[in-house]
């Protein structure tokens, strides 16, 4: 199993180190282990670690990038005269990964000069594994929360595309149109735009309801809806109902006879519902009637 190592400014230790294991090694100047404290002894598996004496440290069964960052902070006691602290992973003999923190402090008994190295490792395994637990958890976590975050933002999209649109023909409502009328006003103004407007009411449609009942009625103002908003050229021009059988029709960037001219193409295809395959003969008796507000 290889472990990959963690450094000290990535890693940090959590919880009291009173009743961790701390494990000392002795390391002369040539870096070869010298001496291991029971501790290490036992943390790390070793049967006899005799036999390691005088064998280089850190040892080559350790993690390679474990190796080359002890190795480049025992040069750095050395060179430096400085104490060093590092955290890692490492892997026993027995096979087990163990985490350690560890401070590396150079040792002089006699004069100025270093004599060897004085490594002291608290083992924080069990402190590692309730980070990564914890870390899991905070994924895990994280996760749930950004789903979350989209399914309300789906949500208020519908919410939103509900609220502006009518019920009965799917059209924009009347609180769509006053949003977009605020929002086109403004940029005509700003650009100095044409902006048209058109009105258009279902004519007699009170008698035609009497005269056909209300379901059909309800049928003919999806269906000229539809017939209007098939009519518009642009996604940016709008149809709203505006109430009752009163539809409008905004149109951004557009001159008076270029309204006029779709105010008749919207005249005329509503007229020829009727004739439509599949539409109801009560169709052919349905108008409108159009007038608008043009630059």
């Amino acid at each position: 199993m290889k472990i990959g190592y963690v450094s000290p400014k990535s890693r940090a230790v959590h919880g009291s180190n009173a009743c961790l294991s701390v494990c000392t090694k002795i390391v002369d100047l040539n870096f070869n282990l010298q001496f291991m404290s029971a501790a290490g002894i036992e943390s790390l598996g070793f049967d006899d670690v005799t036999e390691y004496y005088g064998k280089p440290y850190p040892f080559d069964f350790y993690p390679q990038d474990f190796c080359d960052e002890m190795t480049k902070n025992l040069i750095k006691a050395r060179d430096t005269g400085e104490v060093v602290k590092q955290e890692g992973a490492v892997i026993g003999v027995d096979g087990n990964e163990k985490w350690f923190h560890s401070t590396i402090v150079p040792v002089s008994e006699a004069g100025a000069e270093i004599d060897h190295f004085m490594v002291v490792s608290i083992d924080t395994t069990e402190q590692n594994k309730s980070r990564k637990a914890l870390e899991q958890l905070n994924d895990e976590l994280e996760v749930k929360v950004h789903r979350r975050t989209r399914e309300l933002e789906r949500m208020n999209q519908q919410l939103h595309h509900d609220s502006e649109t009518d019920c009965l023909t799917n059209i924009p409502n009347r609180l769509a149109f006053d949003r977009r009328l605020g929002e086109n006003v403004a940029t005509a103004k700003r650009n100095n735009e044409c902006l048209s407007l058109l009105m258009i009411d279902v004519d007699h449609f009170k008698g035609y309801n009497d005269k056909y009942g209300h379901d059909v009625g309800d049928v003919v103002l999806k269906d000229v809806a539809n017939a209007i908003d098939k009519s518009l050229p642009r996604k940016t021009d709008l149809v709203a109902r505006f109430g009752g059988e009163e539809f409008v029709v905004l149109l951004p960037e557009t001159d008076s006879e270029t309204a006029f001219v779709l105010a008749e193409k919207i005249r005329k295809n509503v007229f020829s519902l009727g004739g439509e395959p599949g539409q109801p003969d009560v169709e052919r008796d349905v108008t409108v009637s159009v007038g608008g507000w043009l630059p």
